[in-house]
């Protein structure tokens, strides 16, 4: 593909990208298969193979409800914040692990996610850490990204420039697959440093946190024995 033809893909892809609006999940809490409708209709133009490719399944969604990704349901019902945390892991799991997601998520999961009655009797829900909500955050971070597109956009087209510019001297037969080859490489080396940033600080968080936790644990069987 002649990188003229890349670079005008890339710019429609930009332009047509919609992330989903707080304002678009319904306000009723939802059973496990109208989760996994909503998310097909609001997400399935942004995989690989729209026609295809599944989304979210329930396996996933009970597996990540069983794990630190997602809170439980409640009666079987998923809320706003389920809906969110589920948004904010379908962006994520294409390029990162899933237990990087679940340490990206877990502060925000743990102060600013609703308290739910857990639906057991006597049974009572905790007080919110914060004033602040999950929803407001999601807004907030989303309206940041669409803000970033125009920047995102004008980035990208001085890499596909500099491709376009590569192999000058490359046969015309050569020419297009070698400028091709830049670009990918160009691009991939991108999300590498990108992914390999986000990994290292959040080992770096974990050391801080273990350190903290050990310096915690130290000075209280100090007191315990003193």
């Amino acid at each position: 593909m002649r990188i003229d033809e890349m670079e005008q893909a890339f710019s429609e892809l930009v332009s047509s990208f919609h992330l989903v609006s707080a304002d678009e999940i319904p306000d009723i809490d939802l059973y496990m298969d109208q989760v996994t409708t909503f998310m097909e209709q609001k997400l399935s133009p942004y995989t690989r193979d729209p026609e295809h490719d599944k989304i979210l399944t329930k396996t996933m969604i009970n597996n990540y409800a069983k794990s630190s990704l997602l809170v439980p349901p409640v009666r079987k019902k998923y809320g706003t914040d389920h809906m969110l945390l589920l948004l904010f892991i379908f962006y994520m799991k294409s390029f990162l692990q899933i237990s990087d997601i679940e340490e990206i998520l877990a502060p925000v999961k743990d102060r600013y996610v609703a308290p739910r009655d857990t639906g057991k009797k006597g049974a009572k829900a905790e007080e919110p850490r914060s004033d602040i909500t999950l929803r407001q955050i999601y807004t907030e971070v989303a309206k940041d990204i669409r803000d970033d597109l125009p920047a995102l956009a004008a980035d990208a087209q001085k890499t596909f420039a500099r491709s376009r510019a590569s192999f000058a001297e490359a046969p015309e037969e050569d020419r297009e697959i070698l400028q091709e080859f830049d670009l990918l490489c160009r691009l991939s080396a991108e999300i590498y440093l990108k992914k390999l940033y986000i990994e290292r600080t959040l080992d770096a968080r974990k050391q801080t946190s273990d350190s903290s936790k050990k310096t915690k644990d130290a000075k209280e069987e100090g007191r315990q024995t003193s």
